[in-house]
């Protein structure tokens, strides 16, 4: 049975991090005596450590994900709980503190510290965060609207903050709520459109956040490298 030399895949990977061919790099160690089956085997040797370590870095992804929505839904649960009993200003304040934080701490750790994993879910919980402020002030202050133009509302900020911190995970956030907000607009917003100033406004939203969608789909497609791209 033929095994991979330990020696020889290190080198390999350092020939291959610094850009070299594999035509290359079979040519220099053919010439040096090295048989191919050797050379492929430690090749092979090298994609299966690629392959775990990047099924790591997805179950890494996946716990710290779910953590940041499971914290979001203590954070509003603890506020459910206590809702009746908190003034205006402080609910308020509350939201607008648990974005903040939410935001800015993720945004330290995903530039300054290079904790991309950790920064990405905490960024991913100040878009949640957003997203339940927006219902909860209109409930707040009894807004009269279309619920579903609060999915627009939480679909276009989540689209600003996934351009401004290239996000991907954002972007994948900001698909469902762009489903739910088309799908749950009733039929008459259209025929009443122009005529009914409540309708209008939220016929412009749909228009806005249909525009928005395509738009931001165009962009990642376009950017998007050839391997897919990191969620965080």
């Amino acid at each position: 049975m033929i095994t991979s030399d330990p020696k020889l895949v290190e080198y390999l990977k350092t020939s291959l991090v610094s850009g070299r061919s594999k035509e290359d790099i079979y040519k220099e160690l053919l010439g040096q005596g090295w048989t191919i089956e050797v050379i492929q085997e430690s090749f092979n040797a090298i994609g299966t450590e690629q392959e775990k370590e990047d099924t790591s870095k997805k179950t890494i992804r996946i716990i710290v994900t779910i953590a940041a929505v499971l914290v979001g839904a203590g954070i509003f649960s603890f506020i459910a709980a206590n809702w009746l009993e908190m003034t205006k200003p402080i609910k308020i304040a509350i939201i607008l503190i648990s974005m903040i934080i939410s935001y800015g701490a993720g945004w330290h750790l995903k530039e300054k510290s290079d904790l991309l994993k950790t920064g990405g879910a905490l960024i991913l919980l100040g878009s949640i965060i957003y997203g339940a402020g927006i219902f909860l002030v209109a409930q707040m202050f009894n807004i009269r609207a279309n619920w579903p133009d609060g999915f627009i509302l939480w679909m276009i900020g989540t689209v600003a903050m996934a351009f401004a911190v290239e996000s991907y995970l954002l972007f994948y956030l900001a698909i469902p709520l762009g489903i739910i907000a088309i799908v749950g607009h009733p039929f008459g917003i259209f025929t009443g459109f122009g005529y009914n100033s409540f309708l209008l406004t939220s016929s412009f939203l749909l228009l806005a956040a249909t525009i928005i969608t395509f738009a931001t789909g165009w962009i990642v497609r376009k950017k998007m490298p050839p391997g897919l791209k990191d969620f965080y």
